[in-house]
Parts: C-alpha cells; sequence; structure tokens
C-alpha cells in the first residue's frame, strides 16, 4: 500500500492482493482516525462479499471474480463497528452488484480517499427498531 495524509485528506492506493478491510485498519491506526468519510474508492477487487440488508439480517453474495468499481463509500466510526461501506460494482458482463461491503481483495488496484474529522465524533448505537447500529454523530 502506498499513503500519504495532507490536512485532513487521505489517499492511499492498495496494491494487487492486497485485503481492502486490513488496509483501511492500517490507515485508521497510522493516521489516528477515529472519525471520518471514505469518500470514494476506484479500481478493481476480487474474492468480493457484499450483503444486502433483509430486515433482521444480512444476505449475503461472493463474488470471486474480478469486477470493476462504480462505488465505494462509507463512514468510519469510533466504535467496534468501525467501517459502514457501501459497494457497487460491474462485473465482465457489465450487470452492476451493490450492497454492504464485508470484505475484498485489491486487483490489481484500488486508490481511496478518506476524510478525517477532528471535532466530529461518530460512534454508532443499536436501534431496536430499525435493527441497525445506527450512526450517531457528536
Amino acid at each position: 500500500m502506498q499513503d500519504k495524509m495532507e490536512g485532513n485528506l487521505v489517499a492511499a492506493k492498495f496494491e494487487a492482493g492486497e485485503d481492502v478491510i486490513e488496509n483501511l485498519n492500517n490507515l485508521v491506526r497510522k493516521y489516528s482516525i477515529t472519525s471520518g468519510f471514505i469518500e470514494m474508492g476506484i479500481g478493481m477487487v476480487k474474492n468480493l462479499k457484499i450483503g444486502y440488508w433483509n430486515v433482521n439480517k444480512y444476505d449475503e453474495l461472493y463474488i470471486e471474480e474480478r469486477c470493476e468499481l462504480v462505488a465505494f463509500h462509507g463512514s468510519i466510526a469510533d466504535d467496534k463497528n468501525r467501517f459502514h461501506i457501501h459497494i457497487g460494482v460491474a462485473r465482465k458482463d457489465h450487470q452492476l452488484y451493490g450492497g454492504h461491503f464485508f470484505s475484498g481483495v485489491a486487483d490489481p488496484l484500488m486508490e481511496v480517499k478518506i476524510t478525517k474529522f477532528d471535532a466530529i465524533t461518530f460512534t454508532r448505537r443499536y436501534n431496536e427498531k430499525s435493527t441497525l447500529n445506527e450512526l450517531e454523530i457528536r
């Protein structure tokens, strides 16, 4: 992984074979990011696990083949549920798939931009009505 920070912006390039969540965790530690947004991601991923929230559980889909990223964004909270990321990908037949991002591997690369907040704090709290760990902004 290559990465740099300027002001409150982090730019990173994930190399082929690197685990996306592992790299995001490394960036969060390296730059002390407790709250922020994953603004965008471009590139390609494989071994992708995504989910669709179906009332009280995720319906999961696994895509082994390399896919083109068409969307990648989310939030970073100071919580055990650190990342909430959504992803959209296109397969080689141009079919689009998307949902909640669980895991994936950069292949051949991914470029990511993160905005770090200093005065804004994000945490997550379980909401019985929605059955989700919802973002709280402080």
